[in-house]
């Protein structure tokens, strides 16, 4: 069975301190040789605690990255928006591994997976309606952890369903719900990416780049 792994990291946006709240959630893309609908299934999702450092948090990355089976079929996914953020990806380059930099808006547009020369933008809202089209799909598994923190993902994650409406009355993602972020993050790159996590980004929609600022 084809299967893939994606992590995505998200810092609190806007958080005065230079250690922001920080989360990380890592999922599993599998899909049968008859499936041609792939599923996403929750491994682990975690809050890490204030003060941590991104240097201390790419050590720890490179640790689980190493571990089986993750070794060598994990992609990473970093919201940069934050000092915390660029710094993060700064060190998991120092590191040898390669994070896709995104730059996570919080606005209505709907410009997701514009490139730049040195990562993607996306919306908040796109990340969204990717979480609730899987979960309506039935294709998002996030059962069976007893984790606090992948219990509220579930939640919230059936929350936002439950309030998704039509392209006039989108789904919403709360910045602060890192661990939704965090998650959305992982999920939008396991959809775009192929199995093979040495392959790059299906080609992009043409759109107009966000600017850095989200605006």
């Amino acid at each position: 069975m084809a299967h893939a792994f994606f992590l995505g990291v998200d810092a609190r946006p806007g958080a005065p301190s230079e250690h922001p709240g920080v989360a990380y959630a890592l999922l599993e893309k599998s899909a049968a040789p008859d499936d041609a609908a792939p599923r996403v299934r929750l491994h682990r999702v975690r809050h890490l605690p204030e003060g941590a450092a991104p240097t201390d948090l790419a050590d720890h990355l490179q640790g689980l990255v190493a571990e089986q089976p993750y070794t060598g079929r994990i992609s990473l996914i970093v919201n940069r928006r934050t000092p915390f953020g660029q710094a993060l990806v700064e060190a998991l380059h120092d590191r040898g591994l390669d994070p896709v930099a995104a730059t996570l808006a919080t606005g209505s547009g709907r410009a997701a997976g514009g490139p730049d020369e040195l990562g993607v933008h996306l919306e908040a809202v796109d990340l969204a309606r990717t979480l609730v089209n899987l979960h309506w799909d039935g294709r998002l598994v996030l059962a069976g952890h007893t984790h606090e923190t992948a219990s509220r993902l579930a939640r919230d994650v059936q929350a936002l369903a439950g309030h998704a409406g039509t392209d006039a009355d989108p789904p919403a993602l709360d910045p602060a719900a890192l661990h939704l972020t965090s998650a959305a993050l992982a999920t939008w790159l396991g959809v775009e990416r192929s199995f093979d996590p040495s392959k790059h980004l299906k080609n992009p929609p043409n759109t107009e780049p966000t600017a850095p600022d989200g605006t």
